[in-house]
């Protein structure tokens, strides 16, 4: 969970002073609309480590559930950013490319700028009284999933007039899809045993319900064979205070049994029966929230390639970021 918590705060505070050092995150120069919203000035001194928190003074522990984290995500949950970012790419590294080792060559000129696009999710799931988080950078281009090292480029901040105005509504798309996909994996298990804890509980109802009524129905098939027997005896009884006993024993008895079917215990039941069944299946759902934190627009130089082999001399356009000619 550090890892994923630390990656969370080091992306919404990317744009804020950080400091790491000795396990805590030092950040400062934080929006002013940040620390309206949770209702506390910067700098903050986040720890990952319950040890850690009680050492250093004023820290905020990041764990599941933590304050910050849930405020950290209700401050986004209709806050989705959009960012620009630039990848420089040196020539060098294209004249050393082993994929061009075939040819020469003999001049690089850049013809215009290529993008994808990445997708920042926080992905929540709650299910009986667990709740757990976890985020999913997902890389777009060409309504395909990129499997990108980010970390090997050199980046900086971009311009908006180097590129168009890009549409991204299907990166978005196929982003989405990508995700619920590989949510799959982490869901698939505990929905497994939701199902099984699940049975185990309808069966615990139905067994009860089950009981319930069969000790109803026990209940007044002894009224009425309470009754008969008490009118067989009253056709042997011949003294009156015997005979009014055994009488007003008839009409209690018969009272009873009315106020039973009056109420009407089948139903009742049946009726509570059903609702537990439903409230067990209602506690036992597996509720995904994906929320979109960030978006960030990823744009490159693209290149003409004049080279030659065997002879001969032509043009490819490089593609650096895929490292392939186009």
């Amino acid at each position: 969970m550090e890892n994923l918590s630390k990656k969370f705060i080091l992306e919404f505070f990317k744009d804020s002073e950080i400091v790491d050092e000795n396990g805590v995150l030092t950040v400062s120069q934080v929006p002013q609309d940040f620390e309206r919203f949770v209702g506390k000035s910067a700098p903050y001194r986040f720890v990952f480590d319950f040890d850690l928190h009680t050492q250093v003074k004023n820290s905020e522990l990041i764990m599941q559930g933590s304050y910050f984290l849930l405020a950290i995500r209700d401050y986004l949950s209709d806050k989705g950013q959009t960012s620009l970012l630039k990848i420089n790419i040196a020539l060098e590294n294209i004249e050393k490319n082993q994929k061009l080792k075939n040819f020469k060559i003999l001049s690089i000129d850049q013809t215009g700028f290529d993008f994808f696009s990445e997708f920042y999710f926080l992905s929540t799931y709650q299910y009986l009284n667990e709740k757990k988080q976890s985020t999913n950078n997902i890389l777009v281009k060409d309504k395909e999933i990129l499997n990108l090292d980010l970390e090997k480029f050199k980046i900086q901040n971009g311009h908006k007039d180097e590129v168009p105005s890009i549409d991204l509504t299907k990166s978005y798309q196929i982003a989405q899809v990508f995700l619920k996909n590989s949510e799959k994996s982490q869901t698939n298990p505990i929905k497994l045993r939701l199902k099984e804890k699940l049975d185990r509980e309808l069966s615990r109802v139905r067994s009860h319900y089950f009981k319930q009524i069969k000790e109803k129905d026990e209940e007044l098939d002894r009224c009425v064979k309470k009754i008969k027997l008490f009118a067989s005896k009253l056709k042997h009884t011949y003294y009156h205070r015997d005979i009014d006993t055994i009488n007003r024993q008839i009409r209690e008895s018969k009272a009873y049994l009315e106020n039973l079917k009056k109420k009407d215990y089948r139903e009742r039941l049946k009726t509570e029966e059903k609702f537990h069944l439903v409230d067990e299946t209602e506690k036992h759902v597996l509720s995904i929230k994906n929320n979109l934190i960030n978006i960030t627009v990823f744009y490159y130089p693209i290149y003409t390639l004049q080279v030659s082999s065997k002879g001969k001399t032509f043009f490819k356009r490089y593609d650096p970021i895929l490292d392939k000619t186009i």
